[in-house]
């Protein structure tokens, strides 16, 4: 057996280990990692992303007021449970892999949404920035390992993963692992589900228009929402934009091409017509959750769900030199680094602190983290979001878009998440409304005075 011979059948091994009974693109995966190897192919190291995990600076100031009673109240230290549905970017497929012989495994203790190994001040993950508010907060991934692993707690991600898995499969597994954990009191312990999917829907378009149609992407999410909300009292969900995975055509070499020709030929290496059509069924997409959230069926006085827009705006970030800078990827040319995941991070995390209608739809490669205070202290829903005239939906018409645009990228599920950057950064204090006084937050009146009631 040659060498090449030998790398072929190591990284069947550890894909058959690693991915058994996962989606069909895992095969097609697999397929054009043996395929590369066989041809000689070696992975640009000058491009790869160092594999240990990204910090991220922390500036702010934590605090803590009286435990929230209402969604509408609820800060970064009420939170006592996180956890995540999707697919291979909450996995973390590759996240920590210097080679494409350890691509394919799952890092997830260093997920974006869900990871928390370490600190913030070692690995940048949302949970890891909950830990400086609520050192006790439970459910984050650790280490590696699939989504049945102990390590993988309540990360319920799938890689290969579209929008009718999580309502099927990975709602009801995350629904059980709460259960069955003493440490969860289901009924009086607040908690953050970050749900991402699309990529790979979108990938599949161009070959199936019916069955990956925005409305049946739609109807999919709308059956996960609305178990959660039967299921999940106490829940304040992130409900974060699907990307335009034609974007991702724009990555090219050797493993580039070769991956996207065979896992996502739609949206990359496809016709022009098929790239055309994907990339609008992106903005259906998005369009169709828009409607979805603004219809009003997901508020309640325990729960919420809240569209995180930051990962909307696409296209490549740039190196000095014009080219793509992969340093943000896998080396696959087709999942996140530790640098991907870490400005993620970011990008969630300052869109949850940003009010409705005022939301940053882009991010930028090393953008500052954004700091709640006692005098803007919430996670920001459609109720406790500063009044903005007649239009306060959750969508792309209410949403600030200004800013001057440079790239970010990263990879998603079965295709690369490609981010447009913008500048633009929002503050968080409330602004004052127009013939009225800034309020003073309620929970605040509360310490300060007694019980009342009402929102901002």
């Amino acid at each position: 057996m040659d060498r090449g011979q030998l790398l072929v059948a190591i990284v069947t091994l550890c894909l058959a280990i690693t991915v058994d009974g996962q989606a069909d693109w895992m095969a097609n995966l697999q397929q054009a990692i043996n395929e590369g190897l066989a041809r000689g192919y070696v992975s640009n190291t000058s491009d790869i992303q160092s594999v240990k995990p990204v910090p991220i600076p922390f500036s702010c100031e934590p605090y803590s007021l009286a435990p929230a009673q209402t969604v509408n109240e609820l800060t970064p230290a009420d939170i006592k449970v996180v956890a995540a549905i999707g697919d291979s970017l909450t996995a973390a497929m590759g996240a920590k892999a210097c080679t494409v012989l350890t691509n394919l495994i799952e890092y997830r203790g260093v997920s974006w949404s869900i990871g928390g190994d370490d600190d913030i001040s070692i690995s940048g993950t949302m949970p890891n920035i909950i830990k400086k508010y609520n050192p006790g907060v439970i459910g984050y991934a650790i280490k590696t390992g699939s989504e049945d692993s102990a390590n993988a707690r309540f990360d319920q991600a799938v890689s290969g993963a579209i929008a009718i898995d999580l309502w099927e499969n990975q709602i009801r597994a995350l629904l059980q692992r709460m259960q069955q954990d003493t440490s969860v009191n289901m009924q009086t312990d607040w908690k953050v589900i970050t749900v991402f999917v699309g990529g790979n829907d979108l990938c599949a378009f161009c070959k199936d228009q019916t069955v990956y149609s925005a409305a049946n992407y739609a109807a999919h999410i709308k059956r996960t929402l609305d178990f959660i909300k039967a299921n999940f009292p106490r829940t304040f969900v992130n409900l974060v934009h699907t990307i335009d995975i034609t974007e991702e055509g724009k990555l090219r070499g050797l493993w580039c091409d070769l991956v996207h020709s065979y896992v996502c030929k739609c949206g990359t290496t496809g016709s022009e017509a098929d790239v055309a059509m994907t990339k609008q069924a992106a903005v259906d997409y998005r369009a169709a959750l828009e409607d979805l959230i603004n219809s009003g069926l997901y508020e309640a006085d325990d729960f919420t769900v809240v569209i995180q827009p930051f990962s909307v705006g696409l296209t490549p970030p740039l190196k000095p030199d014009g080219e793509p800078d992969k340093s943000y990827f896998a080396p696959d040319c087709f999942h996140l680094s530790t640098k991907g995941h870490k400005e993620m991070a970011v990008g969630l995390w300052n869109n949850m602190v940003q009010p409705i209608g005022q939301k940053v739809r882009t991010w930028i490669p090393g953008e500052l983290l954004q700091c709640p205070s006692p005098s803007a202290p919430y996670f920001y829903t459609k109720s406790n979001s500063p009044a903005l005239g007649a239009d306060q939906s959750q969508g792309v018409a209410a949403a600030n878009t200004a800013g001057s645009s440079i790239g970010a990228v990263v990879g998603v599920g079965a295709g690369v998440v490609i981010l447009l950057v913008s500048i633009g950064l929002i503050g968080l204090a409330v602004s004052k409304l127009k013939g009225k006084k800034e309020a003073v937050p309620m929970r605040m009146q509360n310490v300060q005075q007694s019980e009342k009631t009402g929102l901002l």
